[in-house]
């Protein structure tokens, strides 16, 4: 790596983004990150993770977004394909924030009561550091769709596993 890399950024080169809220910076990470896994215009025909490391600590603050981390954090991003067989698709956690962003089709969460909701297409839902969940894709809720398809961008501290899976905390 050049000597160059290993500078902070200069404050300078922020400026240009201080109007900008949290959530769209993040927005543009998770679409640029997807971006990268298109070949020639089209999604792949099946699933794919990318996966980079940060190269600077981040503290930033906008309405309502706080995002702060402590050294190079891991970001995944999966692009999911899967047929709604209606089977669960297990228990667990995840070590820092997830955002899913369904694209086809409804995922129906789970959460450590057992108590579901849904994300259809075009919906988002943030998963916080900790929060224990299952998901199930319902062919009776995807009406004939032979995949229901999602994005998944996970961010958690480099070096450690994600997501962990964990011991049912109900039946549902």
């Amino acid at each position: 790596m050049s000597t160059s890399m290993n500078r902070r950024m200069p404050r300078a080169w922020l400026r240009p983004l201080r109007g900008v809220p949290a959530a769209m910076l993040l927005v543009f990470a998770v679409a640029g990150t997807a971006l990268g896994g298109l070949v020639s215009g089209s999604l792949p025909g099946s699933s794919f993770t990318f996966t980079s490391t940060t190269i600077n600590d981040v503290d930033m603050a906008g309405k309502g977004i706080h995002l702060k981390t402590k050294g190079p954090v891991e970001v995944k991003t999966t692009y999911s394909r899967v047929a709604p067989t209606g089977a669960l698709l297990g228990w667990h956690r995840h070590n820092g924030p997830v955002i899913v962003t369904v694209t086809i089709g409804t995922i129906t969460f789970l959460d450590a009561a057992c108590q579901p909701f849904d994300l259809g297409a075009g919906q988002a839902y943030v998963e916080s550091p900790g929060d224990i969940l299952n998901a199930y894709l319902d062919p009776a809720k995807n009406g004939g769709l032979s995949t229901v398809e999602w994005f998944t961008t996970r961010l958690y501290p480099a070096g450690t596993a994600d997501p962990v899976p964990v011991d049912p905390p109900c039946t549902p």
